[in-house]
């Protein structure tokens, strides 16, 4: 199933996207004093007002790219008043089978907590043991199942 472009992660401008990842780079590995001209920067070409910490420790978690283009997508990560159910399940079924580039399935993974909302959205799809607080819980949970169960978690909740 395709998804509505307001679903989907924007399209970003690659040129920016190098430009931003060769500064985040000179950022996590930089110091404080010595990438205060690199921090300011990305700060404008990105249109953000990150600080210093915000850069450490991006090269442990993921490669720069992908952190450049989370960044350059979270404006975009925002509540679909018409959003369906089947849409959820195709954002479910996107996330969970890992269909994209990792900062496409964060993307994902975000519209799912924003338009549930279930903030424990991602527990159901990666640790759902932890979800209903049950260690030998092992049942593999489908798209349909995960977004069911979170629907109707949060309407109890409301």
């Amino acid at each position: 199933m395709g998804l509505r472009p307001d679903l989907m992660p924007p399209s970003l401008d690659e040129s920016l996207v190098a430009r931003l990842t060769e500064l985040s780079e000179q950022i996590d590995c930089g110091h404080r004093e010595q990438t205060r001209e690199q921090l300011a920067a990305f700060n404008r070409q990105a249109m953000t007002e990150l600080e210093f910490i915000d850069f450490q420790g991006i090269y442990g978690g993921q490669d720069h790219d992908t952190w450049v283009r989370k960044v350059l997508a979270s404006p975009f990560e925002r509540r679909v008043a018409d959003v369906t159910k089947r849409e959820l399940i195709e954002l479910a079924r996107r996330v969970m089978e890992c269909d994209g580039a990792e900062h496409e399935i964060d993307f994902w993974l975000s519209m799912l907590a924003i338009n549930i909302p279930n903030e424990r959205v991602s527990d159901l799809i990666f640790w759902p043991n932890e979800y209903f607080n049950d260690i030998n819980y092992s049942q593999r949970l489908s798209p349909e199942q995960v977004i069911e169960i979170a629907l109707n978690d949060r309407d109890a909740v409301l």
